[in-house]
């Protein structure tokens, strides 16, 4: 039996724009999950290599904040900007906690972010 833990967080955007020049940008700063656009609407979802909460969210910072401004406007013109903290849960132990600093939470906000927790359950 394993024990509740977290995952990673997915970065999930939205956008009437075509985000393809951000991931070009980012290049191979970060894993493409999802890259499509349908009925005119582009969806994105991606992952850092970064293992703890914090430095998941500096790392997304700090590739937010390095856009030029015209690929910040694209950014900035998202539908949504998720953050999504992904965890794997068990019955042990019976409590969890995960935080994130203030530094990060005031990361995710100047950079206009969302947040969103998902619990998988465990694949035992």
């Amino acid at each position: 039996m394993s024990e509740i833990h977290f995952l990673n967080i997915d970065l999930d955007i939205e956008s009437k724009e075509d985000i393809r020049p951000i991931v070009h940008f980012w290049g191979e700063e970060v894993m493409i999950f999802r890259l499509e656009e349908i009925e005119g609407t582009w969806r994105g979802s991606f992952e850092t290599s970064e293992d703890t909460e914090n430095d998941i969210v500096d790392k997304y910072h700090q590739l937010i904040m390095s856009l030029p401004p015209n690929l910040r406007a694209i950014w900035d013109g998202c539908i949504k900007r998720i953050f999504d903290f992904g965890f794997e849960a068990d019955s042990l132990p019976r409590a969890f906690q995960s935080s994130l600093s203030q530094s990060s939470i005031s990361k995710l906000a100047e950079i206009g972010g969302a947040i969103t927790v998902t619990i998988y359950a465990s694949a035992d």
